[in-house]
């Protein structure tokens, strides 16, 4: 019999966006678990938002608490949720779902399996004092890089033995380049120039993610490139900030705000070269996604980046919050298309290590390990 598995997430969406990268590598778990020894199911602590809804859309059906995420009936609704799906392994995404699932999975004799998709700089000290007291009811802990393992195991007091690194990834098939028809057509409908340079950026607009730093940058490039444009694909909490500074810095007309895409593949064949311009991170998607893509790269040398990607070799890499140093790796890109060439053909390469079909095995082989544990 299929052993039941259940994710229990804070929440889908962040700040204005209409979907984060949990959320979407939901849509791409769920449909590539082994069905014949893994039934998986979905659980959001909150009310239900656009992004449970695409998900819904999408073939994943998600369980609704109504809970804000301090509401003690939470722990009463999972071990309900849990006894009724008959879960044998709670599998938690954020802090909420982790101090609950934790209590939660104890009652009920499930294993815990605790998932973290970044090193929070802004973790609240409150949840440092529950991590210590509920450490010893973490069974196992995920980290999406190096820097979020450490980060699990300084700051979050996992055993470092209970830990294992497995890498996020994307469906490498559903991101290999698009025909250039595909490309072009997603230029025009945008307004771009079938031969413009195009930098682009894929992914939710908020803070952390430094599109002021991309913008300040663009500025200095466009003063010199008058044949490039910067398509910013995702929305956010920064979408009316973003939009007023590319009208301070007098560059509006040449920067495109897309919103949220769906046709996210056919967006990056549209662009030349993808800037990561975040100011920290776990493992970003779009990341993955750019790489399966065959596209040139320029990024911040943050977290998880730095650790996939090889300066140089994988792509250009720059200090986070750096707007000259990052100008000076989208004019040097934009300027050399054999050094594009180069760096999309090696990130090509390099992706397939990260086909989000070995993420699932390797959930899977942990789901193995904790379960073979109960049964010592």
């Amino acid at each position: 019999m299929p052993v039941s598995v259940l994710h229990v997430c804070d929440k889908f969406g962040v700040a204005g966006s209409s979907i984060h990268g949990v959320s979407r590598l939901f849509s791409w778990w769920f449909p590539r678990y082994d069905a014949s020894r893994f039934t998986v199911s979905l659980c959001g602590l909150k009310d239900p938002e656009p992004a449970s809804r695409l998900l819904e859309e999408q073939g994943v059906p998600v369980a609704h608490l109504r809970r804000s995420k301090f509401d003690p009936r939470i722990l009463t609704d999972l071990v309900g949720l849990a006894r009724a799906r008959g879960a044998r392994i709670l599998h938690v995404h954020g802090y909420a779902a982790a101090d609950f699932g934790r209590l939660a999975a104890r009652r009920v004799g499930a294993s815990l399996v605790l998932h973290e998709h970044f090193a929070d700089p802004r973790m609240p000290a409150y949840q440092a004092l529950a991590d210590r007291l509920l450490a010893p009811l973490t069974d196992r802990a995920i980290a999406v890089s190096g820097s979020t393992r450490d980060f699990l195991v300084r700051e979050r007091c996992v055993p470092a033995e209970r830990v294992r690194l497995i890498w996020n990834g994307a469906p490498l098939d559903e991101f290999a380049p698009v025909p250039r028809d595909a490309a072009l057509a997603v230029r025009r409908q945008l307004g771009i120039p079938d031969e413009a340079l195009v930098v682009g950026s894929v992914g939710r607009l908020s803070l952390q993610k430094g599109h002021r730093y991309l913008l300040d940058a663009a500025a200095r490039v466009l003063a010199r490139r008058h044949d490039a444009r910067v398509l910013l694909a995702g929305d956010g909490d920064q979408m009316e900030p973003l939009r007023r500074q590319a009208a301070d810095l007098r560059i509006a007309d040449r920067v495109v705000f897309a919103g949220h895409r769906a046709d996210v593949p056919a967006v990056l064949g549209a662009i030349d070269l993808l800037c990561i311009s975040s100011t920290y991170e776990g493992t970003p998607l779009a990341l993955f996604e750019a790489m399966a893509s065959a596209k040139a790269i320029v990024s911040t040398a943050v977290d998880g980046c730095r650790e996939v990607l090889e300066d140089g070799v994988t792509a250009i890499l720059v200090p986070p919050q750096d707007a000259p140093a990052l100008a000076a790796a989208l004019e040097r890109a934009l300027g050399d298309a054999a050094l594009r060439r180069g760096l999309a053909e090696r990130a090509r390469a390099a992706a397939a290590r990260y086909d989000i079909r070995e993420c699932v095995r390797q959930m899977e082989a942990l789901y193995d390990e904790v379960l073979a544990e109960r049964c010592d």
